[in-house]
């Protein structure tokens, strides 16, 4: 049992657990009940050696659950052992109080008590806010960039635009996130001091459309520029949203292709932009 002021966080192994993460993943996402991964699922998964974490407000019989983490057991490259974690989620009365980070922690709290020292999930490249988290604050990197991943999702956060995702890799014992779970946070760069990928306008409406990229740019760090705000975005002018997701679609693939990893996500005044660098074992080995 982990727990702070305001939650406690532990393992669920019960169905009552099951249900509360059932009503959980519709609060968050609004799933229609096909898409929810149900109750005997989640306990398949869990006896199966994976994990489903839930923090909840409170101890006794009257708290609720506020969110909660779900990972599979499976095989990695070369048959390494890994978590592959399919859900995370924090209900909307509860964001912004640091909940999302504790239930990472004790994820990779558990998951090095069976032995294993890495967890993989995917994530949209076009969400400022979540390599923030998993770049910046965990110390994650991301290896591959893969198109439509998904198919078509039904649910209000990605309906509208095709599901390309970032594979992420958190290596738990490399000195990399140990630095940043420590609080190495955003890396510290201006624009002009590495290369951009993208160039941007800004649209009469405020907000940004993008305006084409570079091809075959060497340089051990590039940037490229992503909505600040995907989510405000797709709500405003999805026809928008969708120009970005094809064009960081062709921009990214190349890149990554060509041997970069997303490391990072830097700021500038209200614009974001990933900070790529070359592939290697150093990545994971700086602090």
């Amino acid at each position: 049992m982990r727990t702070n002021a305001d939650v406690v966080i532990e393992p669920v192994h019960d169905h009552r657990g099951y249900r509360e993460c059932e009503a959980l993943q519709k609060a968050v996402w609004g799933f229609e009940d096909i898409a929810v991964v149900p109750d005997h699922v989640l306990h398949t998964i869990v006896e199966g050696g994976g994990l489903l974490l839930a923090a909840y407000d409170g101890i006794g019989p009257g708290r609720e659950m506020v969110g909660f983490v779900l990972s599979l057991l499976g095989r990695w490259e070369g048959g390494k052992l890994r978590h592959q974690s399919l859900m995370a989620a924090v209900r909307p009365d509860w964001q912004g109080r640091g909940i999302g980070y504790l239930l990472k922690c004790a994820q990779r709290q558990h998951v090095l008590e069976q032995g294993i020292d890495l967890i993989t999930w995917t994530f949209d490249p076009l969400e400022s806010r979540n390599a923030h988290f998993n770049l910046n604050k965990l110390g994650a990197v991301v290896t591959r960039y893969m198109p439509n991943y998904y198919g078509e999702f039904r649910d209000a956060r990605n309906r509208g635009l095709p599901t390309d995702r970032f594979l992420c890799e958190w290596h738990l014992l490399s000195p990399r996130t140990e630095s940043h779970l420590a609080g190495h946070t955003e890396p510290k760069l201006a624009l002009g001091k590495a290369e951009t990928i993208n160039r941007t306008r800004r649209l009469p409406s405020g907000l940004r459309a993008p305006a084409g990229f570079r091809a075959n740019i060497s340089a051990p760090q590039l940037l490229f520029e992503i909505p600040s705000d995907l989510q405000s975005l797709r709500r405003a002018d999805l026809e928008l949203a969708r120009a970005w997701r094809l064009e960081s679609r062709k921009a990214l693939s190349l890149y990554f292709d060509d041997g970069y990893w997303a490391v990072g996500l830097f700021h500038e005044g209200e614009r974001s932009f990933l900070v790529l660098e070359r592939a290697s074992q150093e990545v994971l080995s700086r602090p």
